[in-house]
């Protein structure tokens, strides 16, 4: 356990190191912690040179007072310390959900007191050291061991002053004994402090809320322009959509009454849907007269229907044939020479049984076509 051996003697108020008195009880050194006589160990090569108690104590506070003593003893004869960098993110949310951040940051810095008041009681909490500059005044605490300070930080939290940490809890006992080494970290680095509170970070960070508070309500209000701006065009998308919606029913009511008078017509005229032969081989006559027609009357232009496959005239909206509602017409070119090969396509293709799946019953016959 390193705290058995102690880096600091105290003799006559003035903390000295093992290599800096006499060996053994000659030392003439107390422990800072429990006041009772220590031996210097700084004779041995390998040993670090360190105190022990005269006698076996259980004394736990001897290398802690002591580092710790030692610490603002140069503060105070140094009048000087380097103040630790300060990082904070600041974050606020638009309606719309998005996160703004604003990091709030300053480097590390050195101050000059004016005055350094050792162990200074605040109440609730010991100040190991108040640091008076620029009139403004800082609390310091030296940590000499892991343990965590959360409770003492907290009551430190609510007291009007700044407040840092110097922690020592990792120097090794060679790194004590060597002045220039312990003067480093107690003194000019900053890696071994940290803020408890810092009011000009605090000052910092209440800025930067306010810049982000007026940076969110210029985000809302965009956000309100844009948010208007897609549902006008959202309302307008659907009152076109609508419109093509009752477009498409007029026109497709206005057809089927076309259908209705052309299957009445044929109905009149006793046209025949039926005869000897078979559904699928009258269905794909029809297919191949409509496609013959498209090659020789249409200059090869047609719609095709996606229920009854029979093609229809170019432009033509819906199937005049079948009464399909989920049917669409498709664009198609028919070549010129079709006649030559449509016999041998409708062997193998499938349109005939999609037709009359789809479609089994035709409203209206297609008008009679004669091939060459």
């Amino acid at each position: 356990m390193r705290e058995a051996k102690i880096p600091f003697g105290e003799r006559d108020g003035v903390l000295l190191r093992a290599f800096e008195v006499a060996n053994g009880l000659a030392c003439d050194c107390v422990c800072p912690g429990c006041r009772k006589p220590l031996n210097a160990a700084n004779r041995g090569q390998k040993v670090i040179p360190h105190f022990r108690h005269a006698q076996a104590e259980d004394c736990v506070r001897g290398y802690k007072d002591g580092v710790r003593r030692a610490a603002v003893a140069l503060i105070v004869a140094q009048q000087r310390l380097t103040l630790p960098a300060f990082s904070r993110q600041i974050s606020a949310t638009t309606i719309s959900g998005h996160t703004l951040l604003r990091d709030v940051t300053f480097q590390p810095a050195a101050i000059t007191a004016d005055a350094v008041e050792r162990f200074v009681d605040l109440g609730e909490v010991m100040a190991h050291a108040v640091i008076t500059a620029g009139g403004r005044q800082l609390i310091v605490r030296i940590k000499v061991s892991p343990r965590a300070e959360h409770e003492r930080y907290q009551r430190l939290a609510h007291i009007a002053a700044s407040s840092i940490e110097i922690d020592l809890s990792g120097l090794s006992l060679e790194q004590i004994n060597d002045p220039a080494t312990f003067e480093r970290a107690v003194l000019s680095d900053p890696s071994t402090k940290s803020w408890i509170r810092s009011l000009r970070g605090e000052m910092l960070a209440q800025r930067a809320a306010k810049d982000l508070a007026t940076d969110v309500v210029a985000c809302n209000g965009q956000w309100e322009q844009e948010r208007g701006r897609l549902q006008a065009i959202e309302d307008a998308r659907r009152v076109e959509q609508e419109a093509k919606v009752t477009t498409h029913a007029n026109a497709l009511a206005a057809h089927r009454e076309v259908q209705l008078a052309a299957a009445a017509a044929q109905r009149d005229a006793d046209i025949p849907a039926k005869d000897g032969r078979s559904a699928r081989q009258r269905r794909e006559d029809l297919i191949v007269d409509q496609t013959l027609r498209a090659a020789q009357e249409w200059g090869g232009q047609a719609v095709e229907c996606s229920a009854c496959c029979l093609l229809s005239q170019p432009g033509a909206q819906f199937c005049l044939y079948c009464a399909s509602e989920s049917s669409t017409m498709s664009r198609i070119l028919v070549p010129a020479d079709v006649a030559a090969t449509i016999h041998l396509r409708m062997r193998c293709s499938a349109k005939p049984e999609r037709s009359l799946r789809l479609a089994p019953t035709l409203l209206v016959q297609p008008a009679p076509f004669t091939r060459d």
